[in-house]
């Protein structure tokens, strides 16, 4: 065969080839190793119902493996490491190296209250005003979870929506004392407000600057129009468990905390420069002691876990290992950095294993409200297989109620318009046959007083119950409108049926009873 006519065949061959192979291959990964975390993450895909997923793993010397599976958007567009997600609460680490960068620099200083930057943090003397820069890196203002939730029904564009919120938050009392640990977006968000405050710029102006500039990410963007026209990945909601295309809204004021888009590819070059003490591609985005600050947590909400600077630290106990020395037992354990991110229609998560020199980036254009936690695994459980483990099936860890709850409330709002098409037949039926309908105590009792309450009581008590498990009040509804639009839907239907109709069904069932009854002599 002619060499032009071979070297054809072979280009030919390749690009058919290519449309079968994981979006964005790199190495250099052992093939073992890189076939167990294809099977890993195709396995937990079709196991999570996971539409596009892109995975990331890198060294000290750079990106190991970069890899996209399944799609990305409409058309089956395939995922890749450089397609933009909405990276959710991934979005602290970036505004934390801002932070650092301006503690650095000497412009911010960790002890330092808000108020002495801002002065209209809070009033003098109160609680608010003796909040620290710690404080709000370490999750430990006294503000709640809720308190940073809020701004998450209001979705905007508004140039000067991050200081709106900071301003809500400024008059929010705090609900428990300084110092004590709350996980909460409130606290980066007036950290994203302080680095545009401090530094005179914009927060999207600084990032774009300092952060991802030097880092490389040119597949970050702290803007809705420019991600979009980037590629970002159509995110999708699993309504009643079943993944639907949704779109939440870009929620500019809570951008430091949880609304940076970015890909994983990017996102690794943020690993590669915590390996190599603070620097990508020649460029030091921080100094060597500034980077490993960042690895250090600021506070500890129990004895095993820390967190600072938008990581959690902990022992990775799955990836622990029984070795004999010295004539006795010891269990070595890894410390690892980690944290996720969730969204409505988005998760992912970063893994850092600095002494083992292993990174691992996973994000994801879905998310599990109903059980976050085994979406939640997928990076860890990557870490595992790097550390020569086998893990396993990712499983719910999440509260009962939490994981069938939304089908609870299917399951009843289902019941009440079952209950709904039998009283209008039985109502219907009366008022033909008069003779039918009930009469006296036990007709009322049966057909009006009991019917009532247990549609008012019903209702109560299944919005007492989603209100007090996610741990909000009634008025922040919208809340759960944009977080589980589902068990909003359901709640909504309930509410319907029990107290519209359950007030209508009554009227319609006192007047016919009314009709029925006889004339007085």
């Amino acid at each position: 065969m002619r060499p032009v006519r071979l070297a054809a065949l072979l280009a030919l061959a390749w690009l058919v080839a290519i449309p079968t192979l994981p979006a964005g291959a790199q190495g250099p990964l052992d093939a073992d190793t890189t076939e167990q975390v294809r099977n890993y993450v195709t396995e937990a895909m079709d196991e999570l119902r996971i539409p596009g997923a892109a995975v990331v793993i890198v060294g000290p010397e750079g990106i190991e493996f970069a890899e996209g599976f399944g799609t990305a958007g409409p058309g089956d567009v395939a995922a890749t490491p450089q397609t933009p997600f909405q990276i959710a609460s991934l979005s602290k680490q970036l505004t934390a190296i801002a932070v650092m960068q301006l503690v650095d620099a000497g412009d911010l200083e960790l002890g330092a209250t808000v108020r002495s930057y801002v002065d209209w943090f809070g009033a003098e003397g109160s609680d608010t005003a003796m909040i620290t820069v710690r404080d709000l890196l370490a999750h430990a203002s006294g503000w709640t979870e809720r308190d940073g939730l809020v701004n998450r029904a209001q979705p905007g564009n508004d140039p000067g929506a991050i200081e709106q919120n900071v301003r809500r938050l400024a008059e929010t009392p705090l609900s428990h004392p300084i110092g004590q640990f709350e996980y909460s977006n409130a606290n980066y968000d007036v950290l994203g407000y302080l680095v545009a405050f401090v530094s005179g710029q914009t927060f999207e102006d600084y990032m774009a600057e300092n952060v991802f500039a030097p880092l490389g990410m040119s597949h970050t963007h702290t803007d809705e129009a420019a991600s979009r026209a980037d590629g970002l990945a159509q995110g999708h909601y699993p309504f009643f468990g079943s993944p639907i295309s949704w779109e939440i809204g870009f929620v500019r004021s809570g951008l430091p905390s949880a609304f940076i888009a970015s890909s994983a590819e990017d996102l690794g070059h943020v690993l590669i420069a915590h390996l190599n003490d603070g620097a990508y591609a020649g460029e030091q985005v921080l100094p060597t002691a500034a980077m490993a600050l960042l690895r250090r947590p600021l506070i500890h909400p129990d004895a095993w876990n820390g967190y600072g600077w938008g990581w959690w630290s902990y022992p990775l106990w799955d990836a622990g290992t029984l070795s004999d020395g010295a004539g006795m037992s010891q269990y070595d354990v890894p410390v690892v950095l980690e944290h996720g991110g969730s969204h409505t229609t988005f998760a992912g998560g970063m893994a850092l294993l600095p002494e083992e020199e292993i990174g691992v980036v996973v994000l994801l254009n879905t998310d599990d409200s109903a059980a976050p936690s085994r979406v939640s695994q997928l990076h860890t459980g990557i870490a595992q297989i790097l550390l020569g483990l086998s893990p396993g099936v990712p499983v719910s860890f999440d509260e009962p109620i939490r994981q069938y709850g939304k089908h609870l409330l299917a399951g009843v709002a289902i019941l009440m318009a079952l209950g709904v098409a039998w009283a209008a037949w039985r109502i219907r039926r009366w008022r033909r046959d008069p003779a039918v309908a009930p009469s006296g105590r036990r007709g009322v009792l049966l057909h009006l007083v009991l019917p009532l309450a247990l549609d008012v009581g019903a209702t109560v008590f299944f919005w007492w119950l989603v209100l007090d498990t996610v741990g909000i009040g009634l008025a922040d509804y919208p809340i759960i409108v944009h977080e589980a639009p589902d068990a909003g839907l359901a709640l909504a239907l309930i509410a319907v049926l029990g107290l519209g109709w359950g007030l209508l069904r009554t009227a319609l069932t006192l007047r016919v009873l009314r009709r029925g009854s006889p004339a007085p002599a």
